[in-house]
C-alpha cells in the first residue's frame, strides 16, 4: 500500500511539473503572438492612412513577456524556457529601439548560458555575437568590439578543437 502511495504521489508531481512547463510554453507562444500581432498592426496602420490602430499596445506587449520571463524564473535553474522567454524579450526591446533595456536581457542570457553550456561553447558566442549587435546599436562600440572578440575567440578555440579531433 505504501508503495502505491509513493507512485500515485511521484506520478501527481511529474503532472504537476508537466502542467506548469505546458502553461509557461503556452505563455510564451501567447506572448510572440501578441508581439507579432502588435507588429503586423503597426506596420499595417503606418501604410495606410486609414488603417486600424493595433490591437495591443505596445506596452501590452511588453507587460506579457516580462510575466513570461517572470513565470519562467519560478522553475528550476537552467530551465531553457527562461533562455527563450528571454530571448524574446530582448527581440522585442531590439525591434522597439529599447536598444539598453535589450542589452540588460542579453547581459542575462550569457549569464545563463555560461553556466549552461561552459565558457568556451560556440552557443555561448552566438549569444555574445547577438549581444555585440545590440550594444553597436546603442552606440557603446568599444564594448561591442570586446565582446566581438571573445566571441570570435570562442568560436576559434570550438574550431581548433573539432580540427584535432
Amino acid at each position: 500500500m505504501a508503495n502505491h502511495r509513493k507512485n500515485n504521489s511521484r506520478m501527481r508531481n511529474h503532472y504537476q511539473n508537466f502542467s506548469m512547463s505546458a502553461w509557461l510554453l503556452l505563455s510564451i507562444f501567447t506572448a510572440a503572438g501578441v508581439f507579432l500581432t502588435a507588429c503586423s498592426n503597426h506596420s499595417s496602420s503606418a501604410r495606410h492612412s486609414r488603417g486600424t490602430p493595433p490591437q495591443r499596445s505596445s506596452a501590452s506587449v511588453e507587460k506579457q513577456l516580462l510575466s513570461t520571463v517572470k513565470q519562467a524564473e519560478s522553475h528550476e535553474p537552467g530551465n531553457p524556457l527562461l533562455l527563450s522567454s528571454l530571448y524574446s524579450l530582448a527581440r522585442y526591446y531590439q525591434d522597439e529601439k529599447k536598444f539598453d533595456q535589450a542589452a540588460i536581457q542579453y547581459q542575462r542570457i550569457i549569464e545563463l548560458k555560461e553556466a549552461q553550456v561552459g565558457s568556451n561553447h560556440p552557443e555561448l558566442a552566438q549569444a555574445l555575437t547577438r549581444y555585440a549587435q545590440i550594444l553597436h546599436q546603442a552606440n557603446r562600440h568599444s564594448e561591442a568590439k570586446s565582446v566581438t572578440a571573445r566571441a570570435k575567440s570562442i568560436l576559434a578555440k570550438s574550431a581548433s578543437n573539432s580540427s584535432g579531433q
